[in-house]
């Protein structure tokens, strides 16, 4: 196949075996044949490789599978950004799936921003499998192109999926390491949005989720057990986004400060600990 694709489909898997398979189908699905799969595997320890395989073997789509030693889903995407060889870069969990046809629908926003130095992607949103509807209602009026600064000032949150320009994101690596396995996604978001990026925010939906998000809540184990990561983002939040940003949403800015200085606390204990 050629290097000049149009899409890469990123799937991170850590013992998720069992939801693969309605994720491929969904890519099978697209009846668009400009795109790769990467899979990369974050040290399963179930059969998720054999499972690849098989669709490798069916040959209905270009599939590459990965395995890492277990490092954390924000080193398989930095991971996947570097093999990449679509124009588009697309995140799709392993529990989720694309909405049938959805990315021939947004052909004509990619040609949009194609020629834009200032917009980064398409932000679509995603549907609930139990709702059937989407999850965020955010709007943006006349044509669609806004920051991530707004959005997170209208205090109007919820699921969506991002199609993004690949040799764009790939100057925002996440900052992972020794004892950092995973940095909230705001991070990535924050550090775009004060380069100056925007979106081009889309109501058409592109993402199928099934598990409610649950595990999107953050529990005080898993801040402390990934106080390092939580840091990073936090303080770059606090450092970027703007005060007008903050003055319409206060509660984030309360939730923040709290939030970071909890995370501060953990690390000076945990190296106390060493």
């Amino acid at each position: 196949m050629s290097d000049n694709m149009l899409f890469t489909i990123f799937t991170p898997a850590y013992n998720r075996a069992h939801t693969l398979k309605r994720c491929y189908d969904s890519i099978v699905m697209q009846s668009f044949i400009s795109l790769e799969w990467i899979v990369i595997d974050d040290g399963s320890i179930d059969n998720t490789r054999d499972v690849v395989k098989g669709f490798i073997d069916e040959g209905k789509i270009n599939i590459r599978y990965f395995y890492q030693d277990n490092a954390g889903k924000q080193a398989a995407w930095n991971k996947a950004l570097q093999e990449a060889k679509g124009e588009f870069f697309v995140g799709l969990d392993s529990d989720d799936a694309l909405v049938p046809n959805s990315l021939i629908k947004m052909n004509g926003n990619l040609i949009k921003i194609r020629n834009s130095e200032l917009v980064l992607g398409v932000r679509a949103v995603a549907i609930s499998e139990k709702k059937k509807c989407a999850d965020s209602d955010f709007k943006v009026l006349g044509n669609g192109v806004a920051s991530w600064f707004d959005e997170f000032a209208s205090r109007i949150f919820g699921e969506r999926i991002d199609i993004l320009k690949t040799s764009e994101i790939k100057k925002f690596l996440y900052p992972v390491g020794p004892g950092i396995k995973f940095i909230p996604e705001v991070w990535f978001y924050a550090k775009t949005a004060s380069s100056g990026y925007l979106f081009l925010y889309e109501t058409e939906p592109v993402r199928l989720f099934f598990d409610e998000h649950n595990h999107m809540r953050l529990s005080r184990s898993n801040l402390r057990a990934h106080a390092k990561g939580h840091l990073i983002s936090r303080a770059e939040m606090l450092k970027v986004i703007p005060i007008s940003a903050w003055a319409r949403n206060p509660i984030a800015l309360i939730k923040t400060i709290v939030r970071t200085l909890q995370c501060i606390i953990f690390c000076i204990l945990d190296s106390k600990k060493k």
